[in-house]
């Protein structure tokens, strides 16, 4: 009991490259704690590649704030990302990632930005992204300069030098985010850095035509422009897996992606796509297994017929009247409707069990009833129905609904219940006979005055 244990630090004498690949699962702040622990692990600390600065300390999108304090602070921020930067550049080492995310306070700082990215690329990190944030209706513009050559004295030239000359090749992964670009640096990145492989653009201002084509190794791109600005999309990657575009429903936006037949996993979101336009895409696609549609109000009959697919998922496309699937390999099958509007869906070759939610924020009737039950003997496909209901009232006449029966082998979960009443005069349970009036073995209630239930029967 009384023999002593020493204690030995051998996790300091692992190879450096372990040392970095273990502080890489840690949140920055936590990580330079680490740092103190001994000189070993300041050095590693110092030759660490991955940078990432984020003011909003992982809370997410910065709203942008001009107030004094926050100058304060976001001057404190800078600074320390100058010096930490100002130290890496030092050593001379090889950048693995470059994180920024920040509010910019004082374009008269837009220079130390420009700076910082330019180091990026100059000591060749694999992934670069930064969304920087400024003062309503102003953008921190992408600085053009990275792709200018320096001369041998370390001064740029007045003129770009042939691109040839200038070539990031360890880029793979690019983001840009809520700044100012336009077509001519979008070409620039892409004649620069050939060897890309992911590339986004979130709320980008002065993109108008946005064409990517020539990067070979490119196999996902994520778009997200500022609505209203973009008119045309075109896409042209051989070895494209995934593309994401989410738009405005108020304007309509040409996209040609047919070009890149060996795409996987398709999302659209908030599209002014024509039926027409929708099949024609999806036509193009031999390989695709992942199709998600939302928001596409323009859609009213659409024909899905995809062998591979193997999950697809429509929300809210308001004026969908007819969806027909033809997909052998389906294996999932997701589909959200608002109020009562009901579609026609036909399997034509779906074998997967449909997973239907219904989002309620209007009065619940009798006569809402009688179209569920029609939307649930569309087919005699096994379906999960999932209510989400906030409404003002539910008034179910159960004596209208003797005799009707619902279709069998189906699932009925209630997500959320919030009718907004005076708890005392709802009858929870008219509901939930409502939607079980024949299947149910004995009536099913909610306790008076509960707000929000989950509640998951099967029949």
């Amino acid at each position: 009991m009384d023999e002593k244990i020493d204690v030995v630090d051998r996790t300091s004498d692992l190879p450096e490259f372990i040392l970095h690949h273990i502080l890489s699962f840690l949140p920055r702040k936590e990580a330079t704690k680490i740092c103190l622990l001994s000189k070993k692990w300041n050095c590693v600390w110092s030759s660490f590649p991955i940078l990432d600065f984020d003011q909003a300390l992982g809370k997410g999108y910065i709203m942008p704030d001009m107030s004094p304090d926050n100058q304060e602070r976001v001057e404190k921020f800078m600074n320390n990302v100058d010096t930490s930067l100002s130290r890496f550049h030092e050593h001379n080492l090889k950048m693995q990632k470059f994180e920024l995310h920040m509010t910019l306070v004082d374009f008269k700082l837009a220079s130390l930005v420009d700076k910082w990215i330019e180091l990026a690329f100059e000591h060749d990190a694999q992934e670069i992204g930064f969304q920087v944030l400024t003062e309503k209706n102003s953008w921190y513009t992408f600085p053009r300069t990275i792709f200018v050559a320096k001369s041998t004295n370390g001064c740029k030239l007045e003129q770009p030098c042939t691109w040839s000359a200038v070539k990031f090749y360890s880029l793979q992964k690019l983001v840009l985010g809520y700044i100012c670009v336009n077509e001519e640096i979008i070409q620039d990145i892409i004649r620069c850095c050939p060897l890309i492989t992911n590339f986004s653009i979130i709320g980008c201002h002065g993109l108008k035509n946005l064409e990517i084509s020539k990067l070979p190794k490119l196999c996902k791109v994520e778009v997200v422009p500022l609505e209203q600005e973009v008119e045309n999309i075109k896409v042209e990657a051989a070895n494209l897996q995934h593309f994401s575009f989410t738009y405005s429903r108020q304007r309509q936006c040409s996209l040609d992606i047919t070009a890149c037949p060996n795409l996987k996993e398709l999302y659209l979101t908030d599209l002014s796509i024509t039926d027409q336009n929708l099949h024609f895409n999806i036509s193009r696609f031999p390989h695709l297994e992942t199709l998600e549609v939302s928001g596409c109000i323009m859609l009213e009959r659409v024909k899905i017929s995809a062998q591979r697919l193997r999950m697809l998922t429509f929300e809210a496309c308001e004026k969908l009247l007819e969806l027909e699937i033809d997909s052998p390999n389906l294996s999932s099958f997701k589909f959200l409707c608002l109020e009562n509007v009901f579609p026609t869906i036909v399997p034509k070759n779906a074998p997967c069990p449909f997973e239907l939610t219904i989002l309620l924020d209007n009065l619940i009737d009798t006569l809402w009833f009688l179209k569920l039950r029609e939307f649930l003997v569309m087919s005699n496909q096994r379906k999960v129905l999932k209510l989400i209901v906030i409404c003002d009232e539910v008034t179910f006449n159960l004596e209208d609904l003797r005799g009707i029966t619902l279709p069998p082998s189906f699932e009925v979960e209630l997500m959320m219940l919030d009718v907004r009443m005076s708890a005392l005069s709802i009858d929870y349970g008219s509901l939930i006979d409502g939607l079980l009036w024949s299947c149910r073995p004995k009536q099913l209630s909610l306790p008076t005055g509960l707000k929000s239930r989950k509640k998951c029967i099967k029949v």
